[in-house]
């Protein structure tokens, strides 16, 4: 099933917060993504990776 990011709060099987990922059969939360609810699987954004800290104590 994919995965779909919550961007207003609404009630489904439970209360889905902002923020939170659902899972969820595409043709069962089409209106909610129409809506504007939810954000399409494709249209998420992966994560930036973490920057690399720099090393302390180098002297430079």
């Amino acid at each position: 099933m994919p995965k779909f990011k919550v961007l207003r709060q609404h009630l489904g099987e439970r209360m889905y917060r902002e923020g939170e990922m659902r899972d969820a059969a595409a043709s069962e939360v089409a209106h909610l993504v129409a809506a504007g609810v939810l954000a399409a699987p494709e249209s998420i954004p992966a994560p930036d990776p973490k920057p690399s800290r720099a090393r302390k104590g180098t002297g430079e």
